[in-house]
């Protein structure tokens, strides 16, 4: 399947996390109506001791936003998320951790600095 530019990619590397999953989701969609519809949501399946495969695959189902991929073993978050950035097709690509160590909310607020000149 062919995706097509957007404006954001947030790439999801994801360990170990299932219940959390389906919470990080809405947030991200609340917090991306007051930015852009225009986006995708990359999880990368790093084969962890959890049934995340499944949690991601249902979320994929009924957003066509959301991409999924599952490495063939457990590579490390590093490796993760650089399959997530190759396969990114945003303008910006913002990365996050699965556990909402990073809350989604503060996005708006590295957009802001983005859009002032700061890296």
């Amino acid at each position: 399947m062919h995706y097509s530019e957007c404006d954001y990619s947030i790439i999801i590397p994801v360990y170990g996390t299932t219940d959390i999953l389906k919470i990080l989701y809405k947030r991200i969609n609340k917090t991306f109506q007051k930015i852009s519809e225009n986006y995708e949501l990359i999880f990368i399946d790093d084969c962890g001791p959890s049934n995340s495969w499944k949690t991601i695959n249902e979320i994929a189902s009924f957003d066509s936003r959301v991409r999924a991929f599952k490495l063939s073993r457990n590579f490390g978050q590093h490796n993760a998320i650089l399959c997530g950035i190759r396969e990114a097709n945003g303008n910006l690509l913002i990365t996050m951790d699965d556990d909402l160590q990073h809350p989604p909310e503060e996005i708006p607020k590295l957009i802001s600095e983005l859009k002032k000149g700061f890296d």
